[in-house]
């Protein structure tokens, strides 16, 4: 960015998550650090044009550093991320199996919630990328599935068989995998965590963080609810891949004069 900006060339730097923020709670975000905290003021400071993908990450950004950044959500192929033509008892999260994220993407509570519905086929797909995957296994009902990653082929048929995608973190900049299971018509059972709710809307249901009681009730809920379609349509009429395309380009072009 400083380069950008001795040069007189426009930048651009999209922000909003990990970079962005502090929670040492559960050991997540960089700019508790201080040479992460001045990176991160200056690149986003001295960009012509700071991006980012929704109001609650814009909110952190501005608390950080002063700007108003352009918000830019996300986007989804919703051509390709469609409901199969039958659905199933199917409850799916996604997310790298790792300590940090046993508590930041709710696994423990995804996993502690399939104890309590045992006749229902849970799948957490992600990465096994440290030891955190042994705490889980620890915790894995036989219900539990932890196929680690999968192509992405074999996901998206996953997801367009599943009726309830969860999605219970401590926080989100936005929510990609979530909106893609929506998008496959999956019924969102989710917490009101960063911009989670930016994207639910009220297609789905809350549920407080780290209670897998309430998680299960409401994926018992959520699996008899019929509220898939209302989940797709959301992705649909708000996140289409082909609008954060348009946006984009046309942010480019303000910049660049062209």
């Amino acid at each position: 960015m400083l380069i950008g900006k001795l040069l007189r060339r426009p930048s651009i730097v999209v922000s909003g998550g990990w970079d962005v923020v502090s929670m040492p709670e559960i050991g997540y975000g960089a700019v508790g650090n201080t040479r992460a905290n001045l990176r991160a003021r200056i690149a986003l400071r001295y960009a012509t044009l700071p991006l980012t993908f929704s109001a609650w990450s814009g909110k952190v950004i501005r608390e950080l550093v002063g700007r108003e950044p352009e918000i830019v959500y996300l986007g989804v192929d919703v051509d390709r991320l469609r409901p199969s033509a039958s659905k199933e008892d199917v409850v799916v999260t996604v997310g790298n199996v790792t300590r940090q994220n046993l508590a930041r993407k709710g696994l423990e509570t995804f996993a502690r919630a399939a104890q309590l519905l045992p006749d229902t086929r849970f799948v957490l797909v992600g990465r096994h990328a440290d030891d955190g995957v042994d705490a889980l296994r620890a915790l894995a009902p036989p219900n539990l599935e932890l196929p680690g990653w999968l192509p992405d082929n074999e996901l998206v048929d996953l997801l367009a068989r599943a009726k309830v995608y969860v999605q219970v973190s401590y926080a989100e900049g936005f929510g990609l995998a979530l909106a893609e299971g929506m998008a496959c018509g999956a019924v969102p059972v989710v917490t009101k965590a960063g911009a989670i709710p930016e994207v639910v809307g009220d297609v789905g249901y809350y549920v407080p963080y780290s209670d897998p009681q309430r998680t299960a009730l409401a994926i018992r809920q959520a699996l008899s609810s019929g509220r898939g379609p209302s989940a797709r349509q959301r992705v649909v009429d708000r996140f289409p891949l082909a609008r954060r395309r348009e946006k984009i380009l046309q942010l480019f072009r303000g910049i660049s004069g062209t």
